[in-house]
């Protein structure tokens, strides 16, 4: 049996909602100690999670990912929290899309420059991304509030895939294309964080 994914906890009141933050390939969860901490200042609990093979949590990058987004939400929801959000950058906001569709405990989800799964699969030379195509897991008329935040100088991810996605998904969703900017920086930009805190608040009813 594996071993539950490396975790870093901002804690709130039980009853209070909770976020799982997912980083990108080749990122830990130390990185987002300012969307983290934002959460929690918003009367949040949040989760950032090391993915298997980065940061503390061992192995190996593969196919079974989802379950550490998956033990994540376990975590938080095990301390009391609900209703649950996530919120994922590139590869993580990929995987955050797709356990959002998985698991009903979760009400908004928050994806920055989502990765797409076939340049994905291309970057880390594996084919495990090929089999978890983003349309099917947004298309779901199921209540789920989802938010895209992308960069028009994304080099890796070009912005016009984020946008086709929005135009498939449902209500309640938000579409935001920031002029400039590159792959990594919308995250960590105080205003669009601010934003997506402010996205996840209001859907998860804190």
């Amino acid at each position: 049996m594996r071993a539950p994914p490396a975790m870093l906890h901002w804690p709130a009141p039980p009853g209070a909602p909770g976020v799982v933050i997912v980083p990108g390939y080749g990122s830990r969860k130390e990185n987002h100690r300012d969307f983290g901490e934002a959460v929690r200042a918003a009367g949040m609990a949040a989760a950032a999670v090391d993915l298997r093979g980065h940061g503390e949590t061992g192995g190996n990058l593969d196919g079974g990912v989802l379950g550490d987004v998956a033990a994540a939400l376990d975590a938080l929801a095990g301390a009391g929290h609900a209703p649950l959000g996530i919120r994922g950058s590139s590869m993580g906001g990929m995987l955050a899309l797709h356990a959002a569709a998985a698991d009903r405990r979760v009400r908004a989800v928050v994806a920055i420059c989502p990765a797409r799964p076939e340049r994905l699969a291309d970057r880390i030379g594996a084919d495990w991304p090929r089999g978890m195509p983003l349309a099917p897991a947004v298309t779901r008329d199921d209540g789920v509030a989802r938010g895209y935040w992308h960069a028009t100088g994304d080099e890796a991810v070009p912005w016009g895939a984020t946008f086709a996605l929005a135009g498939v998904t449902p209500q309640p969703m938000r579409l935001r294309i920031a002029l400039g900017g590159g792959h990594n920086t919308l995250q960590h930009d105080p205003a669009v964080l601010a934003e997506t805190v402010d996205f996840l608040r209001s859907h998860l009813g804190a």
